[in-house]
Order: C-alpha cells, then structure tokens, then sequence
C-alpha cells in the first residue's frame, strides 16, 4: 500500500531533549461504579467486571501491550465472549506520563463488546511512559513529527501482527490521548490500509506530516478528532489547521471542539468519544 506523498521523509533525524506534554497531564476519567464484591458464601456468582485484563504484559512486534476483552456493564453471563471469539479491534493508544493499566479505564463504559489492544509507550518517564521524547510546543517541528512518525510505524507492525494472529472482525480503529491523539492521526494517514477509523482526543499532527495527495486506498478511514478549545499543553488551533487541511484533500475528516475544556478528557466528551467508537466498531468492513 503506497502512502500518501509527504515531506517526512527530508525530516532531521536529530531528536531534542524535551518531553511533549505535562507527564501528570492525564486524562480525567469519569468515575466507574464500584464493582460488587461476591458474597461468601453466594449461590450465584458475581458479574464478571466489564474489562477482564491479563496480569502482565504481553509481547509482539518488539512492542510490549495489555489485551483485554472490553464487555459492556450489565451484559449477561451466558453472552460474555471467551478470549478466542472474534471480536472487532481497538487500539487504545495513553499519552506521555501514563500506562495502560490507567489508560484502560477510559473506556470502561464503552457500550459495545470489543478486543482492546493498549500498547505501552517505549521509554520510561517517571511513573510512566512517553512515545517519543520532543514536547508538543517545541519549534522542532522536524524532530517532533519525526518521533511521532517513527512511533507510528513501529505501532503500524504490531496492529498488522495482532489483526493476522487475533481473531479479528473488520479493520480495527484506533484512539488516544495528547500523544497516543497525534499517533493516532499518523497511523490513520500513514497506514489508512490498517484502520477502519481514528479518533485522536487532545491530539495533532504537524504541518510536516501533512500529507499532499490522497492515498488510492477506498475506503480511507474515517478521523474524528475531539479537542478541548483551552487547551494548553496541544493547542487547539494546530489541530484545527490540520483538520482543515485534510478535509481540503478529500479525506473523511471531523474537528469537534469543546469550549472551556482543557488537556482533558471530561465527561461530555468521553460521551463523545463513546458514540464514535461505537459507530466505527459497529460499521461493517
């Protein structure tokens, strides 16, 4: 599958020193219910919690992620899938300072029954991880958008390894917060053959990694973006400027904005990003 033409390719390979984003910068994330604790002794057992997770990682592609079968709170017993069944595919994708045993929860209340992949980012930063080391308000556009385009291939092989060994329904879509929302917009333009859509959150990409034709690819996959308007650590306006330029290509592109919202992920805007994972998860191949 051929790429759409871009200038990422003259980019320096010279990296800066500094980190993307606030690495206490996380999402805020609704507050799920308490899980029932089982009664002892109980004739009937508990519900089984809405994510059921391994308790370590796993490996593929050279790359290091948790895979969890996500089912919708309130689903009956007999209609839990076991780890086999094929499931559609979701790439969670964390930001800088977080782990996938946190950024899971971001999608604890997803109304549909899905395979989540949450891959953890590659250096070690505090008490979390980062996917690439130059922070989103650096000048370096050239070294930024070289790191976001080097995470984005190395994620490119381990969604092409998990869709062949997984059972896998459709083209799997991707999201993710401030870094994890800009990877998740090259891995849509760079590897369109891969997704079925993109929903970054809080997210950009560079004028670098803008692309300058259409892939020949059909269809491409679809990218909705949600952004809070005050935000300060991935301004708003650059991703309104890529948006933008993307719609001018063709391609099927969505900016929704939320006033007054920071570097976060509030409720109305995990409602949000709920209806369109669901439509994307639902949609047929």
């Amino acid at each position: 599958m051929s790429r759409p033409a871009s200038p990422r390719a003259l980019l320096s390979l010279t990296f800066a020193c500094a980190l993307a984003c606030d690495a206490h910068t996380l999402p805020q994330a609704e507050a799920s219910p308490p899980r029932p604790a089982a009664p002892a002794p109980a004739p009937v057992p508990a519900p089984a919690p809405a994510i059921t997770s391994p308790s370590r990682y796993l490996s593929a592609a050279g790359m290091e992620y948790l895979e969890l079968i996500h089912v919708p709170p309130n689903t009956p017993e007999a209609g839990r899938p076991g780890p086999d069944a094929p499931l559609p595919m979701l790439i969670a994708i964390h930001g800088l300072g977080d782990r996938p045993e946190n950024f899971q929860d971001v999608i604890a209340d997803l109304p549909v029954m899905v395979r989540v992949i949450v891959p953890r980012g590659v250096d070690p930063v505090e008490d979390g991880f980062s996917w690439f080391p130059i922070r989103a308000r650096s000048n370096d556009l050239a070294g930024l958008s070289m790191g976001i385009s080097s995470a984005a291939d190395r994620l490119a092989l381990l969604i092409a390894e998990l869709q062949r060994s997984r059972p896998t329904t459709g083209r799997p879509v991707v999201t993710g917060f401030s870094q994890g929302g800009m990877l998740s917009f090259a891995l849509a333009v760079y590897h369109p053959e891969l997704l079925a859509a993109a929903v970054p959150v809080g997210g950009w990409l560079p004028p670098p990694l803008w692309p300058s034709t259409l892939p020949t690819l059909r269809p491409l996959p679809k990218i909705v973006a949600l952004h809070g308007e005050a935000d300060t650590a991935v301004k708003f306006a650059p991703t309104r400027e890529a948006v933008g330029h993307l719609e001018q290509l063709g391609w099927p592109a969505t900016l929704k904005p939320y006033p007054e919202v920071g570097h976060a992920i509030p409720p109305k805007m995990r409602r949000e990003l709920y209806l369109q994972l669901e439509r994307a998860l639902d949609a047929k191949p």
